[in-house]
């Protein structure tokens, strides 16, 4: 794959290169192809839109589990891990057992709650000054799972 998207970029190059030295007309970005489609960069997006819509409409969690691993990290706003899940978090104020369990919050700290998936397990988030803290990706990565036991 990566050979190839490498071949058709430099297909492109030549064409292009060919069309501004020949003197051929006038030269404009509208005369190039779409980039981000041919090397995948709106992948990104349509991926997330579809585990998005799909995460709403079933609650599988493994949708949740992408947008975690692939869209969400630290210092985003409640706003942002709202838009990313497509529904609205809910603020804890009874969030002291969460302060107290490991040392990594503090007093001042947000906690947000995200929806059941169909398992039943909520998605529970804890933000700083507006900013999520303490959240790692990797958690979320299909890697990690071969290494379970």
């Amino acid at each position: 794959m990566l050979w190839s998207n490498s071949r058709l970029m430099v297909s492109v190059l030549v064409v292009v290169m060919s069309f501004s030295s020949s003197g051929c007309g006038s030269f404009s970005a509208r005369n190039l192809p779409d980039f981000d489609d041919m090397f995948g960069a709106k992948a990104g997006t349509r991926d997330e839109e579809q585990h998005r819509q799909s995460y709403q409409k079933s609650r599988d969690p493994e949708d949740l589990r992408w947008l975690l691993a692939n869209r969400i990290s630290s210092g985003m706003s409640t706003s942002e891990v709202r838009r990313i899940i497509g529904q609205e978090g809910r603020r804890l104020h009874n969030d002291s057992w969460i302060k107290k369990g490991g040392g990594y919050y503090q007093s001042g700290d947000e906690v947000w709650k995200w929806e059941q998936d169909r398992n039943g397990q909520s998605l529970i988030l804890v933000f700083r000054e507006g900013q999520l803290v303490n959240f790692d990706p990797a958690d979320y990565s299909e890697e990690l799972e071969l290494f379970e036991f």
